[in-house]
């Protein structure tokens, strides 16, 4: 597997390009509701929908933003390969068609959540799946992940929706779902899989309200 490897070079080149194509390419990127209140002193897992070739690019826009903390990406090794800047940017390779490389990711990410400043973004669907694809298929990452720890670590669903407008531009929609403990996911890990669709499910009907906080 492909190790992260984060360089501060590459973090100067990449954030003045990444506010400039998200501002070419939407219209706004709006946050519907509030962040749960985190404990800084654990490690936070994130699990975003995955949908589209931007979502690598709004969890890190996210964490820019919002969330500001030390940021590590999962992603495919056969794209992580092709595109090495990104493992300058916190990303590390996983291999779902290899069991061994896959279960050597794992562990990886278990590392790094045992640092408590650390944010962990993995896509629990595991590939892209078309937004109104139902029923939405989650692997089972999330478990492995909670019963392998020894340190006690949070999990944050995050839902995004790219919504079309009489705008020239689209907006970006993003929505926190509930905070979850490793413990409990250990315990009842249909939990997980229930609030990251409840998440889903919330996010379509609630994305067109007024409250919400542009991040541009």
């Amino acid at each position: 597997m492909i190790k992260a490897d984060h360089k501060r070079w590459a973090e100067l080149i990449f954030n003045p390009y990444l506010k400039r194509l998200l501002k070419k390419s939407f219209f706004d990127f709006r946050v519907i509701n509030e962040l749960p209140e985190i404990d800084k002193t654990k490690s936070l897992l994130i699990t975003p929908n995955h949908f589209s070739w931007w979502d690598g690019f709004f969890i890190y826009w996210l964490n820019k933003k919002i969330l500001n903390r030390k940021l590590y990406v999962m992603m495919l090794e056969e794209q992580l390969s092709r595109y090495w800047f990104f493992q300058k940017l916190g990303c590390y390779s996983i291999d779902l068609n290899d069991n061994r490389k896959m279960v050597s990711s794992l562990r990886y990410t278990v590392h790094l959540l045992s640092a408590p400043y650390n944010i962990v973004t993995i896509y629990p669907q595991g590939e892209i799946q078309p937004y109104e694809q139902k029923p939405i298929q989650l692997r089972n990452g999330i478990d492995f992940l909670s019963k392998k720890s020894e340190n006690d670590f949070q999990i944050l669903p995050v839902a995004f929706k790219i919504h079309h407008t009489n705008q020239k531009l689209p907006i970006i929609y993003a929505r926190f779902g509930k905070l979850l403990s490793k413990k409990k996911i250990e315990l009842a890990p249909q939990i997980f899989n229930e609030e990251f669709i409840k998440n889903l499910d919330l996010i379509n009907s609630e994305y067109s309200t007024t409250n919400f906080r542009s991040t541009f």
